[in-house]
């Protein structure tokens, strides 16, 4: 096969060596050479050996996937320190890389970006599925010169498998583990014209218990279930010509509880310590349903090559939210519904050189177009309806006379158009320079709509009066007091009832940026076995959005910002040792953020009614990062290797002022009781800042991962042992009042399979030594401004898992 022509099929193949080193996927052959294999990339959308790249990267290859048990997206962290990925249910999904977090939900481009067959995909969606996949490349670093659109952190590349043109194959997998999960994939090759033509259909279905989550007031528990398939059509009609048109329809439902500890306040729930435990009465549902489809062409010329690549995506979300997961009123959801529509379509066209010569070049132009809707439900409980405001009762269901429903639209448009190019000059046999830039015009129109149903409050007049609260009236609306707003009625002794009106709320805008970001690498081989280099690159985003606020923000910045901008530096070094047995690549890096877009949760704000809630912000920070990477590969014989590898990262806010829950008006930021607050105590705003420089990311400074493989006959059958170490330091300070302690992971894995490889089976733990180690916890807190339910959130790192995995290939597999 010419892998000149077909450079992605030559990355997968060669990218089954794993990731980053040495065949960590691959069973070693009695008397194989003890050499490190090369590892194909394409992080510079040219297939090259991760050697040559000035670029710290991780390639995580489809049999590493399947040897190391990665059912789940955000298991792909587990092979790449420092990343960090989060699948918490549905909307909310959290990637995070070189000390840089990033949330979703503040509604601008990510951090780290997603690309799925070279298309952005959003990490909601992306995170939902892993199967039958070529090579995934963590790419650490500003990215957006060559590729979609600017992400200032990295990018993770995701390479589904391509129908292979020589003959059928097929793979057929089914796991089960201790924790009622169950996993079945597979994908099958056929060949139409010989050569010419063939089609792939891959499929999973996923069902598990979550985060192994069950409610003591209920029935209910933590449950995913997952279902997708692919078709992926191959087209090479001639020898200089090749097209792939791949389909991926999706659809996840999610039930995830809220995860607490807390004695409780009697009547809500018993007294709860340890892992795995929720109160929930009722059942939060989140359904994702996705469709992508991409195309990718390339012509092959005498000097150069022509490609194109397209994608649509038609991504929905439905969901149920339980406002009160601490169970602060009983027979009361305090209920979010909301549903979200996400069409999104991407062209791209690359001319790029295909011969080596001094100057290789690559020049391209980019056009995105996405729009998104979201709508949502919410009531927002006011004075009177929990009873009287001087003795509220937490068992409900509330009058619902004393509420306000709120609705809302988020319709937002987005464009994106760009030129690029990037340039790498051959200066010497040893020394290349490459740069890149990228012009990139930016459109967004956004607009948030609030719909605010009447209702009434319960006013305290007696106080007002000179009364003690609580005195007997008689005379509310009698006209001691204007008649309207006030309805006349006392049904509280001593509050007067006061009518809203129904109200709408319209706050948007529209932002046109012409931006650049571009880069420079200088690249210098000492030897055939030594390269060392310096990267500098600068980044740019859109601000972020501030959505699902059911009330007017003050300062305006809080429902949108300034657009964010970094500058990145980073020197590496790239070597191989006693003749190729030894890989050692390190790197050291400094980043500064101006406008770093950041999330807050949990922030106390002066909501409907002049009442104290708690919500999510997106708001800016300036912030600096600074770190290191180590990666080292030992091929120890023929039999076993090992690896490691570390990240180092320092991720801070600059001293910046930001939206914090400061709960004893001290400017610094804690876990309290916004029960502590009046509003008064904001000062006009909607919500309190404090001045930081804590983390900006939950991922501790310290992750480390040690691998390990030894392979051995057994009874005429290859065996074959492994392990894997993960490391995670102390958690640094990043504003929620606890830090994680330091844990680590240990998960072994041994295969009995044929010598061909044909079929394989292995015994799988995770977590073997069931470490517990608690992640996050929470403050206990005033629930609707009147009621201590004794539960606080809680997280804990995942039991013991063990399981058996059963593999079958056929063909090219």
């Amino acid at each position: 096969m010419n892998y000149k022509k077909y450079p992605l099929v030559a990355l997968a193949g060669a990218a089954a060596v794993g990731n980053g080193g040495f065949a960590i996927g691959q069973e070693a052959a009695p008397g194989r050479e003890m050499v490190l294999e090369e590892v194909v990339v394409t992080a510079q959308r040219r297939a090259e050996n991760l050697q040559d790249v000035p670029m710290t990267i991780t390639a995580i290859s489809g049999k590493d996937i399947s040897e190391y048990k990665l059912f789940e997206f955000q298991d792909l962290s587990q092979l790449s320190p420092g990343l960090s990925l989060e699948n918490n249910g549905a909307f909310g999904s959290v990637a995070q890389l070189r000390g840089v977090g990033f949330d979703s939900n503040s509604s601008t481009s990510p951090a780290v970006d997603v690309y799925v067959n070279g298309t952005p995909m959003d990490a909601n969606y992306a995170f939902q599925t892993l199967y039958d996949i070529g090579q995934v490349e963590v790419l650490r670093g500003p990215q957006g010169t060559l590729r979609g659109r600017p992400s200032p952190a990295g990018a993770i590349t995701v390479t589904t498998r391509s129908p292979d043109l020589e003959g059928w194959g097929g793979t057929l997998q089914a796991s089960g583990s201790d924790q009622d999960a169950t996993n079945f994939q597979g994908g099958v090759t056929v060949p139409m014209i010989a050569e010419r033509l063939a089609l792939r259909v891959a499929g999973v279905v996923d069902d598990n218990d979550g985060n192994q989550v069950s409610s003591v007031n209920s029935s209910h528990e933590d449950k995913r279930e997952t279902e997708s398939w692919r078709s992926t059509l191959l087209w090479a009609p001639t020898e200089s010509l090749d097209g792939t048109l791949a389909y991926q329809w999706m659809r996840a439902d999610i039930n995830n509880l809220t995860e607490v500890e807390g004695p409780g306040a009697g009547y809500n729930g018993r007294s709860i310590s340890g892992a795995g435990h929720a109160v929930n009465e009722f059942k939060p549902a989140q359904t994702l349903k996705s469709e992508l489809t991409t195309l990718n062409l390339n012509w092959e010329l005498q000097a150069f090559r022509i490609v194109f690549d397209a994608a649509y995506q038609d991504n929905s979300f439905d969901s149920f939210a339980e406002g009160d997961g601490s169970n602060a009123v009983t027979n009361f959801a305090a209920a979010q519904y909301t549903q979200s529509k996400y069409e999104d379509r991407t062209f791209e066209l690359r001319l790029e050189s295909t011969e080596e010569q001094f100057v290789e070049y690559l020049v391209g132009l980019w056009y995105q177009k996405t729009k998104t809707s979201s709508s949502f439900q919410q009531p927002n409980v006011l004075e009177g309806a929990f009873g009287s405001p001087l003795s509220p009762n937490p068992i409900g269901p509330p009058d619902f006379a004393y509420s306000l429903d709120v609705t809302g639209d988020i319709p937002v448009k987005f464009k994106n158009q760009a030129i690029f190019g990037n340039v790498v000059f051959h200066l010497t046999d040893k020394a290349d320079l490459s740069v890149g830039a990228r012009y990139l015009k930016d459109d967004v129109k956004r607009s948030q709509t609030l719909n605010i149903g009447a209702g009434q409050i319960a006013i305290d007049i007696a106080s007002a009066a000179g009364e003690p609260p609580g005195t007997p009236l008689g005379w509310c609306g009698d006209g001691a007091l204007p008649m309207p707003p006030f309805t006349g009625t006392e049904t509280y002794p001593g509050y007067c009832d006061l009518q809203i009106d129904a109200s709408d709320f319209t706050q948007g805008g529209s932002d046109n940026h012409n931006e650049w970001v571009y880069d420079a690498s200088l690249r210098y081989n000492f030897t055939d076995d030594m390269m060392a280099y310096f990267t500098y690159a600068h980044s740019w985003r859109p601000a972020g959005v501030t959505v699902g606020i059911t009330s007017p923000l003050t300062p305006v910045e809080l429902l949108s910002g300034d657009p964010e901008e970094t500058d990145s530096y980073e020197l590496g070094f790239r070597s191989e040792w006693l003749d190729n047995r030894l890989r050692v690549n390190t790197s050291v890096y400094y980043q500064d953020y101006s406008n770093f877009i950041a999330r807050f949760e949990d922030v106390p704000y002066v909501g409907a009614g002049n009442t104290l809630q708690s919500g999510g912000f997106t708001y800016p920070g300036d912030a600096t990062v600074q770190g290191f990477e180590l990666d080292a590969t030992f091929d120890v014989n023929e039999d076993w290797w090992v690896r490691l590898t570390t990240a180092y990262a320092d991720g801070k806010f600059d001293d910046a002022d930001v939206p914090c829950r400061d709960t004893n008006s001290d400017g610094r930021p804690d876990n309290g009781d916004i029960g502590n607050l009046v509003p008064a105590d904001f000062g006009g705003n909607s919500v309190l800042f404090c001045t930081v420089d804590y983390a900006i990311s939950t991922v501790p400074p310290w992750v480390s991962t040690v691998q390990s493989a030894y392979s051995f006959p057994v009874f005429g059958l290859r065996g074959n042992a492994r392990m894997l170490y993960n490391y995670y330091g102390d958690q640094d300070d990043y504003g929620r009042g606890y830090k994680a302690d330091a844990y680590g992971i240990l998960n072994l894995y041994l295969d009995i399979g044929s010598e061909a490889g044909d079929w394989t089976v292995t015994l799988w733990g995770k977590n073997v030594l069931d470490d517990d180690t608690q992640l996050f916890q929470g403050e206990p807190g005033t629930a609707f401004g009147a009621f201590e339910p004794g539960f606080y959130g809680v997280s804990y790192v995942a039991e013991r898992e063990v399981g058996v995995t059963l593999r079958y290939s056929f063909g090219e597999g």
